[in-house]
């Protein structure tokens, strides 16, 4: 006795589900690999953060820096709980939209958040050059402005196909964009810039790669970058190849990553840069994010060497000062 044939019709149909629930299951692991990486990151290296983040002085770098670390970690948890499976139906289809976009605009914000904390550090290494400050900055605004307009016109694309499935237990797109591919394209210009630019000046001052501070910027910003950049190619290949069920497989498992590397990678500059203090003060311009302001440095030019790194700075805005 034979089985009975599905109708063509119906097996198709059938196999596209299969497969759905296969590629949503896929990107609900990827995305717990990632949360667990970035929650177990956050423990290892919280009593570090309380002891050189939190208690440096107030600067735009330390609330960045906060601000991203869990500003990252809190959305993430939102779209574990969207994905676990065991929330019945507690959302729907513009509930998925709506998480979309905050997740879409939240990305946004920390990939400029990190790109310019990185930046900071970068452009010490030039003294803080006014062409290099300038062609970074410039560099930046145009890779975050077309990345920008790339989500705009993503999500609008996206809208339609964006939708709860009570089978899956998680919001699944049906739909894909080529606009997808220029959200992960847009951003990897200007890192390759940033990446050569550190690059180059390792090897075009080779006296300072010496110091302690200037090693860690030039291995931690390489490191980064080219951890980014290797990212970025990955998602921009699933956004290009991939079928609709497949380009949101590992977009939060990189979120993760990311900010997992470049905490790491921000923590560990911070800790030389207490370590070694002379580094941070000695040249010109080198003063460290964390503590940016305008002040005037005076050196005693006739202590012995062994007090040579004696300085003292006094704050031009302090009252009494001309």
């Amino acid at each position: 006795m034979s089985l009975p044939t599905l109708p063509p019709a119906f097996a198709a149909e059938l196999q596209a589900l299969l497969q759905g629930l296969h590629d949503a299951n896929a990107t609900r692991f990827m995305t717990a690999a990632g949360l667990v990486i970035l929650c177990y990151d956050h423990v290892l290296t919280f009593m570090d953060e309380v002891r050189l983040v939190w208690r440096a002085p107030p600067s735009f770098f330390k609330y960045a820096f906060i601000f991203n670390r869990y500003m990252v970690l809190s959305c993430l948890l939102v779209v574990a709980y969207e994905m676990c499976g065991f929330v019945g139906d507690a959302f729907s289809d513009l509930g998925c939209k709506r998480l979309l976009i905050t997740c879409s605009i939240l990305s946004l914000v920390s990939i400029a958040v990190g790109n310019i904390l990185v930046l900071l550090r970068v452009i010490t290494l030039w003294d803080r050059r006014p062409i290099i400050v300038r062609l970074m900055v410039a560099g930046f605004l145009i890779s975050f402005t077309t990345q920008t307009v790339m989500m705009v016109i993503a999500l609008t694309k996206f809208w339609p196909g964006l939708q709860w499935n009570s089978i899956a237990g998680m919001c699944i797109t049906t739909l894909k964009t080529p606009f997808f591919s220029g959200v992960w394209a847009a951003p990897m210009l200007f890192e390759v810039l940033v990446l050569v630019s550190t690059i180059l000046n390792a090897l075009h001052r080779p006296s300072q790669a010496e110091q302690a501070l200037t090693r860690s910027l030039h291995r931690d910003g390489i490191t980064y970058f080219f951890a980014v950049t290797c990212f970025r190619i990955l998602n921009l290949t699933l956004s290009i190849v991939a079928r609709p069920s497949m380009i949101m497989v590992v977009v939060f498992f990189i979120w993760c990553m990311i900010t997992t590397i470049l905490n790491r990678a921000l923590l560990r500059m911070r800790r030389i840069e207490l370590a070694n203090p002379e580094e941070k003060r000695e040249p010109a311009g080198r003063t460290s994010p964390y503590m940016m302001h305008d002040s005037v440095v005076i050196v005693d030019m006739d202590a012995p060497p062994e007090r040579s790194n004696r300085w003292l700075e006094l704050n031009k805005f302090s009252p009494g000062s001309p």
